[in-house]
């Protein structure tokens, strides 16, 4: 069947909208910025002297293309395909990356930007293939050149146990005994949290790509299409600005599948009048940007139900936004911004479709505040919980994720057509001082099914990164 011609006038028009935005954006994005084998080096002395201080003689971490936090970190494998991989680190010399035979050559091209060593390792293969031409490594002798001839009578694994295959805990405990080797991931997650200048530049210039993604998505968002075309805009014009990969699957939920809060897009229809949510998080070099938001399409106004719903997570993300600017510049215990939050939301009352009254405070599906880094929320420590007492980092990225579910269970909405809302974005602390990476706006609705220019309505907890 032949494509029509309105087909084809969208596609065309999708086509010049995300070029337009690319040439706009491209300018500003710097895909130059890495971490160069100097900071690598860094990293890896303090981690050996975490180690050192906890009486561990061998460290190691693992990862796959879900759990790429703690191997980035360590080694630079931020992009792995399908096989899983490893990193070996002693108390000296220089740690190695353990890996399969087809995953290995994409982590052999990674490692070379931290100046770790790799080493093929049979058990990371794809379970039923067979490989030839391969020089398998046994574990004795990548473990001899990880600590030489040094006595190993501790080992610490570095990455949480719900991730880290129970395969190679049993390779490590078979040769150490089970009594001696022990899972501590809060070495690497405390010193992942805080981040370098370089770091932060990095997710800086991930912003500006996200921001370009959304507004692209925003731009092709009318009734009719599908969530899968929205998506597909965001993609393109993140791969087309320089991230190669995402923290997640582009999210666009519409109408009824906002149940599944951040399900990713999917080939249903956008109908007029549906609230819709998208996400998109671009990562660049490593490290990651996000943005999220809630919008309605069509014409129709917001009803009373949606009104309600947005102006309150609005007013939440000002909340909290203002209550870690004088937490990090008072250098008040991180719950304080999750207690304001709460007290923000037990004011706020909402009329339910059958007449009862709920408060908003029961609605959040989360925590407000989340780490990220190499992963766009994985990193096990750093998020501002009603628990946590530390103040926030000196030099930290954070991620701002406000929600509010229109729901308790599937099936039974609260509001009328309004199943859930969120604003998302990224933000920095440095030394006292806060600013969010993103310029676009807390409430994005204008910019649905246009071009415009979003101007002096941008983000006004923006500023930009000083360094």
């Amino acid at each position: 069947m032949p494509i029509s011609r309105s087909t084809l006038g969208r596609l065309g028009y999708e086509d010049r909208l995300v070029r337009h935005i690319v040439a706009r954006a491209k300018p500003h994005v710097d895909t130059s910025l890495l971490i160069g084998e100097a900071e690598f080096k860094e990293r890896w002395q303090a981690t050996r002297a975490e180690l050192q201080r906890r009486g561990f003689d061998l460290a190691y971490a693992t990862g796959s293309e879900l759990d790429r936090s703690d191997c980035g970190w360590l080694a630079a494998c931020y992009y792995p395909q399908i096989e899983r991989f490893g990193v070996f680190i002693g108390t000296s010399g220089t740690p190695v990356v353990v890996a399969g035979s087809e995953g290995g050559h994409v982590i052999e091209e990674s490692v070379e930007q931290s100046g770790a060593k790799i080493a093929l390792f049979r058990a990371f293969q794809i379970s039923d293939e067979e490989y030839l031409g391969v020089h398998w490594r046994d574990l004795d002798s990548i473990l001899k050149e990880v600590v030489g001839d040094k006595p190993v009578k501790k080992v610490a694994i570095l990455t949480p146990a719900d991730v880290t295959p129970h395969s190679q805990v049993k390779a490590l405990t078979d040769k150490f005994g089970a009594e001696n080797v022990v899972f501590a991931p809060e070495i690497l997650q405390r010193l992942k949290y805080e981040k370098s200048d370089q770091e932060l530049r990095i997710m800086k210039h991930a912003n500006i790509i996200v921001d370009a993604a959304m507004r692209g998505m925003l731009a092709v968002l009318r009734p009719g299409v599908t969530e899968l075309e929205v998506a597909s805009v965001g993609d393109r014009i993140m791969k087309y600005l320089g991230a190669p990969r995402v923290g997640f699957v582009t999210i666009v939920t519409s109408g009824e599948r906002n149940y599944t809060v951040i399900a990713s897009a999917s080939n249903k229809r956008i109908r007029d009048g549906e609230m819709v949510a998208l996400g998109v998080s671009p990562t660049l070099n490593g490290y990651h940007g996000i943005v999220r938001r809630t919008v309605k399409v069509g014409k129709k106004p917001y009803n009373r139900g949606q009104k309600i719903l947005m102006d309150a997570v609005e007013g939440l993300y000002r909340t909290v936004m203002d209550a870690t600017i004088k937490a990090a510049k008072e250098g008040l215990p991180s719950n304080t911004i999750d207690q304001a939050g709460r007290a923000y939301l037990k004011k706020i009352r909402i009329q339910t479709l059958d007449g009862k009254e709920v408060g908003a405070d029961e609605l959040p599906p989360y925590t407000f505040i989340h780490n990220t880094g190499c992963s766009e929320c994985q990193e096990g420590f750093g998020a501002v919980t009603p628990f946590t007492t530390h103040p926030l980092g000196q030099k930290v990225a954070l991620m701002i994720d406000v929600a509010l579910k229109g729901f308790h269970e599937r099936g039974h909405a609260l509001l009328d057509q309004m199943l859930y809302a969120v604003i998302e974005d990224a933000f920095w602390v440095r030394d006292g001082v806060v600013g969010v990476y993103n310029k676009l706006p807390l409430n994005v609705q204008s910019l649905v099914g246009n071009i415009k220019p979003f101007g002096k309505t941008r983000n006004p907890y923006y500023r930009e990164l000083p360094c």
